[in-house]
């Protein structure tokens, strides 16, 4: 396990952010030269993988990878022999509420969403948590006021998936773990709960710090604006979905506070960030983000939307994210302004899609949420088949007709409570509808 002093992590996260872009990609190449050889001597698979790359290898030498290969080879990609995918898996499905341990006493673990409909755990070391720890103290929260984030003060409620192995709900439970006496400070409200449900137990609790999605952000600010949930932010956090520039002056317009928009993943970690202004900059001194073609060539127009791009952690040594593909639409751009000399990441992926139905507009983020911790659902899909229907299929691990008709009536519940009671939802045994370019599973379709 690669390990890191707290003083050093703050150093080079500092340094790192006021480098020239000549010495900070000189810097991004020792660190990855440093980390393949590391893989390579410590990984199976990535000595597989790499047999025949050169010593004196650049980035484009090195084959890319993607999240079934590595799953299917996940004993094999990790570094540290004691990891296996069946403890890690159980480790993340424990009830993390009752148990904060470390995972094999030295490590984080937690899971993805699942946006291909399955999840992959992955786990961080010391040296990955502390530096993308700073890169958050240090570049996120830029300009945020240091004495509203201390929870011995001040009241944070978080809007989130409130399930185990989700990396939001994850953190949230180590804060209230270090901080028990300050428990009364911390408020975890589901996402899932009615936007009227959320609003009440908001305008009781009175936070002054918030931190969510961007969709159920934007959805809190329009309640605000219109008079009905009454909060006195001093600090605003989003993450995991896209939140465009216009909603980044929204949400600052509704809350009259600063507002911090993160771009992460569970595998890459802190990728690019909001330095206190609507532009996300890319922390690429630590994370390497290609965008390619749909042939897999590297796009250098800063004018080109790519069909996907390849991530590199350049701080994870005991799960190594080396040019691992996601499939998220982005431009990557120098900077032009006065926040950060790092470069831009303009993004149109990554957001959770709005769908219609019955002649009303919600996002997905709701009915994914609940199909994905739903009883012996394994991977699902959504097919709209018209504008009154969602056609749900699933691999099960027992049959599709064991499974799906009770979630089938979970969410026409769920849109019943959200004010659509006529939407309607069927389940069928069909198999799961691929995208004809590259494979990848959609989790929504519509006909």
């Amino acid at each position: 396990m690669k390990t890191i002093e707290l003083a050093e992590a703050k150093r080079l996260v500092a340094e790192g952010g006021r480098l020239p872009d000549a010495e900070r990609r000189q810097l991004q190449q020792q660190r990855l030269r440093e980390l393949v050889a590391y893989v390579r001597e410590h990984s199976p698979y990535f000595a597989r993988h790499y047999a025949d790359v050169p010593a004196d290898f650049r980035l484009s030498d090195l084959p890319p990878t993607e999240k079934p290969t590595l799953l299917a080879n996940y004993d094999d990609w990790v570094t540290d022999r004691r990891i296996h995918l069946a403890d890690v898996l159980e480790y993340v499905n424990r009830d993390a509420s009752k148990d904060q341990s470390r995972f094999l006493g030295d490590y984080t673990a937690l899971r993805t969403s699942g946006s291909t409909g399955n999840p992959l755990p992955m786990v961080r070391d010391d040296y990955h948590n502390k530096i993308h720890g700073q890169l958050i103290g240090q570049r996120l929260l830029e300009g945020a006021n240091a004495d509203a984030m201390d929870i011995s003060k001040h009241r944070r409620a978080s809007v989130i998936h409130l399930s185990n192995g989700a990396s939001s709900y994850g953190a949230f439970l180590r804060m209230k773990a270090a901080h028990p006496e300050c428990a009364d400070n911390l408020l975890g409200i589901s996402v899932l709960e009615s936007v009227d449900s959320i609003v009440e137990k908001l305008n009781a609790f009175q936070p002054e710090t918030m931190a969510g999605y961007p969709s159920m952000m934007v959805r809190l600010a329009v309640e605000q604006l219109q008079g009905r949930l009454h909060l006195s932010l001093k600090h605003l956090a989003t993450s995991a979905e896209m939140l465009s520039e216009e909603n980044f002056h929204l949400l600052r317009e509704a809350f009259q506070c600063p507002v911090a928009n993160n771009y992460c993943m569970t595998e890459g970690g802190e990728i690019a960030m909001t330095h206190n202004c609507p532009h996300l900059h890319i922390n690429d001194d630590w994370v390497i983000v290609e965008p390619i073609d749909k042939d897999g060539n590297l796009i250098t127009d800063p004018d080109q939307w790519s069909d996907a791009i390849l991530v590199t952690d350049l701080s994870n040594f005991v799960q190594p994210i080396i040019r691992y593909r996601v499939g998220d639409v982005v431009r990557v751009r120098p900077s032009t302004y006065d926040c950060s000399p790092l470069p831009i990441l303009q993004i149109q992926g990554r957001s959770f899609d709005n769908y219609t139905i019955c002649g009303q507009t919600f996002n997905v983020v709701g009915i994914f949420a609940k199909a994905e911790v739903w009883p012996d659902l394994q991977r699902f899909q959504f097919v709209q088949t018209d504008d009154s229907t969602i056609q749900v299929r699933g691999v099960c691990k027992t049959s599709p007709a064991e499974v799906l008709p009770s979630l089938c009536e979970r969410l026409k519940a769920f849109l019943a409570e959200e004010g659509c009671p006529d939407a309607r939802f069927t389940w069928s045994a069909e198999p799961l509808i691929h995208n004809e370019r590259g494979g990848k599973i959609p989790l929504y379709v519509k006909l």
